[in-house]
């Protein structure tokens, strides 16, 4: 359904839609153990998420808060999803967070607009993303293990 946050009866529709996508994707997810985010709508009107992702990197977890606004011209245009903690931490990042789909998932999903919704935005934009770049920087040290971080600060 082509519907976004401007539409009325129809964003209520493909709200719903999106729901029952993110429902069904962390269903999946979970019977298959590969559990890696958990998110809700921050406000009434759908506009605002947030929520946790996780990565695990050597048998550790790694743990951030996630965010974002669906763009008024959603469906059209993808959603810029956010972790604000590793702002400043990776090339691949623009300021507050966000971190860069332009390159590989932008023509993706306008190949597959409007098709592609949240959950799409979460497994072929934020996965990948996550997938590549946290190892980079746990092996760096631009980001420690909570474990880590807690040890040290005891010493």
């Amino acid at each position: 359904m082509k519907a976004g946050p401007r539409d009325g009866a129809s964003w209520t529709q493909r709200l719903k839609e999106e729901y029952k996508a993110l429902i069904a994707y962390t269903s999946m997810n979970k019977s298959k153990d590969n559990d890696w985010f958990r998110i809700s709508a921050a406000n009434p009107e759908g506009t605002r998420w947030k929520g946790k992702c996780w990565y695990v990197h050597n048998l550790l977890k790694y743990e951030f808060d996630l965010q974002f606004d669906i763009p008024v011209t959603y469906p059209a245009t993808a959603p810029e999803l956010e972790l604000p903690e590793l702002d400043g931490k990776t090339e691949k990042m623009y300021r507050g967070g966000k971190i860069c789909l332009t390159v590989h998932f932008k023509p993706l999903w306008a190949k597959n607009c409007p098709r592609f919704g949240i959950a799409h935005a979460l497994c072929l934009g934020l996965a990948p993303w996550l997938a590549a770049e946290i190892p980079v920087l746990v092996d760096s040290g631009m980001i420690k293990h909570k474990d880590d971080v807690a040890t040290s600060s005891e010493s």
